[in-house]
């Protein structure tokens, strides 16, 4: 099975990975994992002032900052059953696009905990993979 794990570099990531190895039997063992870090895109008013160089090594910073400490923690519980999927843009529609395009079964992901009225106002990168994805989604919370 190929299981999509979304990191933002938050502890809500932390707590994710820590769940999956603590049930490495049920999600790491014999499945394939897809790690996926969405970098927040650069707006084409400003992208358009930028050379192409300068936004690839904006992205390419932005994402060592997540993804780093992720392969640390992964090498920690001895998780080496993994490929890095690096996009840029939104959030939730990248994720979801990573999971259709790697054939992923489950999508897993830390979430906030927000509460209901929290949601409505601001949003939730998980609520929206939930709400516009056909595959299983584990939140960790």
């Amino acid at each position: 099975m190929k299981i999509l794990i979304a990191v933002d570099g938050s502890p809500h990531t932390q707590k994710a990975i820590d769940y999956l190895a603590k049930h490495r039997h049920m999600f790491v063992d014999a499945n394939e994992l897809v790690v996926v870090h969405v970098c927040i895109g650069v707006p084409g008013h400003i992208a358009r002032h930028l050379s192409k160089g300068t936004i690839a090594e904006y992205y390419q910073e932005e994402t060592a900052k997540v993804i780093e400490p992720v392969r640390a923690q992964l090498a920690r519980h001895d998780i080496a059953n993994y490929r890095i999927d690096e996009r840029h843009g939104h959030a939730a529609e990248e994720i979801i696009k990573s999971a259709g395009e790697c054939g992923a079964e489950l999508i897993v992901m830390g979430t906030h905990g927000h509460g209901l009225i929290a949601r409505a106002i601001m949003g939730s990168v998980a609520t929206k993979v939930v709400a516009e994805t056909d595959i299983s989604v584990l939140l960790v919370q």
